[in-house]
């Protein structure tokens, strides 16, 4: 009697199978990183994402609630609580609308703009460190193409269709 054939789990994983795992645990690495980094200046993630959108708003740094909320990923109550927390801290402030009497935009404040400019310059010099000790220049620009490429295709896709190409 013959035995059926085993599954051969030895055998190499296509390329495919290996880089999203390779790439949650990159993430998990620098994200737990980057979140320490963040917190130690008094702020959480999502007060810095709101910083930073604020920062690079173009030259009045202002954005709507609405934008806002949408770039530092929390719901709209969420982001009532954060824009309380952020102007108790004089870091953003309430202005009119120009456009629009009825509402009121958010803009950062210079000590805000240069909290976010210091934990940004701080993020890129800990993760140049932290990359540029086992990837070289080369390859670590190589793999920001390819992770660009692949972030650009993969957003392109319908959301769940990963079959769509």
């Amino acid at each position: 009697m013959t035995q059926p054939d085993a599954p051969n789990w030895r055998k190499k994983p296509p390329a495919e199978a290996r880089i999203v795992p390779g790439l949650f645990r990159s993430r998990n690495y620098i994200w737990d990183n980057d979140h320490r980094i963040v917190e130690s200046h008094g702020v959480t993630w999502s007060q810095f994402l709101a910083l930073s959108s604020l920062r690079s708003a173009g030259p009045d740094q202002t954005l709507s609630p609405t934008q806002l909320y949408t770039a530092a990923q929390v719901t709209s109550g969420g982001m009532t609580k954060m824009m309380h927390a952020l102007s108790d801290a004089k870091l953003i402030e309430r202005v009119d609308n120009p456009d629009d009497g009825r509402s009121r935009l958010v803009r950062i404040t210079p000590k805000g703009a240069a909290l976010a400019e210091q934990i940004v310059e701080e993020l890129i010099a800990t993760n140049k460190a932290l990359i540029g000790g086992i990837l070289d220049p080369e390859e670590a620009e190589e793999l920001a193409r390819l992770l660009r490429k692949l972030s650009i295709g993969l957003q392109g896709r319908k959301k769940g269709d990963a079959s769509n190409q």
